[in-house]
């Protein structure tokens, strides 16, 4: 490797970077691309992506590229980056998987395409790998039975239960799958109005200082430069205060 060191984090050009294109998220809704982008704006990004060195000295990016198009729509220069020397497509898997960034779906076609590439990894290969119970490998790989419509409108959403999913891909029958798929539609367009017509409640205010204290020391301490020396240790602090953002946004709707 030349002059950058893996484990490292570092600031590079966001036009010397090069898309991996077996990205395992393959889409991502306007208004959520749009909330990223706007937070970058605002905040600056929290989160660095993810890239290796390729022999021909290209680096390209394993995990983070929607907040890579968010900094060229933004017209940003330089991207916060962290260096791995792992597999591309293994560590894009893991990554989003941490994140929950990924449905079902692209889960499923992720290790569909991991197993596809090595012949000798099994489904307990698959399974240490992302953390699962191996029946569960087993459950999501079954996801790519479903018929390529069903797949379409699944793919990029993450309400689907893998529960359902699984019973529904069980079918052999093409138009068996698409009337189960239906129904289940149904019924969760119909909790989902039921949901939208329910209050909703405010924190107490007492339980809302001790969460935003806790946000501010969680700012403070992901910006020390000696945490950044331990990436994985700083990654999980990131992913903490970002979830306990959701909760504040909640507390203040």
């Amino acid at each position: 490797m030349g002059k950058y060191k893996y484990g490292k984090i570092y600031k590079l050009t966001v036009s010397e970077l090069k898309i991996n294109t077996d990205q395992p998220r393959k889409l991502m809704e306007e208004n959520e691309f749009q909330k990223l982008v706007d937070s970058i704006q605002k905040k600056g990004l929290i989160h660095p992506i993810v890239v290796k060195e390729l022999e021909d000295g290209t680096i390209s990016i394993v995990s983070g590229s929607r907040r890579y198009k968010a900094h060229k729509l933004l017209n940003l220069k330089k991207i916060p980056a962290w260096f791995t020397d792992g597999d591309p497509a293994e560590l894009g898997l893991v990554e989003n998987l941490i994140r929950e960034d990924l449905s079902q779906m692209e889960v499923a076609e992720a290790l569909q395409k991991l197993k596809d590439k090595s012949v000798n990894k099994t489904q307990v290969d698959l399974a240490k790998l992302i953390g699962k119970a191996e029946s569960t490998v087993s459950e999501l790989l079954s996801l790519n039975n479903l018929t390529e419509d069903i797949k379409n409108t699944i793919r990029g959403h993450k309400r689907f239960a893998l529960r359902e999913l699984k019973k529904i891909a069980a079918k052999e029958s093409p138009e068996e799958q698409e009337i189960l798929f239906n129904a289940y539609v149904a019924k969760l367009d119909g909790q989902s109005t039921e949901n939208k017509t329910r209050p909703k409640s405010k924190g107490p205010d007492l339980h809302q200082k001790k969460i935003e204290a806790l946000h501010g020391y969680l700012t403070k301490i992901t910006s020390d430069e000696k945490i950044q020396e331990f990436t994985p240790l700083r990654e999980q602090l990131i992913d903490l205060k970002e979830s306990i953002d959701k909760i504040l946004d909640n507390l203040d709707r």
